[in-house]
């Protein structure tokens, strides 16, 4: 039996570029591969689900996801929180969407 979609992080891009919050800028995840519409809305669906005070802005972009981090956030528990909300997702969407 085929298993579910998966996505996994495998590196972080070098490109980062200003959010549209003063302070805020963007950094890019790239994923093993783009995902499918039904994944983006599970991984929407996930990020909406953590409370609000725990959470940059996130969203899947073609291959990669793309996460705002303040200039003073510790950027690998960023990376980790994008590594998470990914891992997280992977487990719903299996659960949704069995194969």
């Amino acid at each position: 039996m085929p298993e579910a979609e998966r996505v996994d992080i495998v590196d972080i891009d070098d490109y980062t570029e200003p959010a549209a919050e003063p302070g805020y800028y963007a950094i890019y995840l790239r994923s093993s591969h783009e995902p499918s519409l039904a994944w983006r809305e599970c991984f929407d669906q996930e990020w909406r689900r953590i409370p609000t005070g725990l959470k940059r802005p996130a969203t899947v972009v073609r291959d990669r996801v793309r996460i705002e981090i303040h200039g003073n956030d510790m950027l690998q528990e960023q990376v980790d929180f994008a590594a998470q909300l990914v891992e997280r997702t992977n487990r719903a969407f299996s659960q949704t969407h069995p194969k």
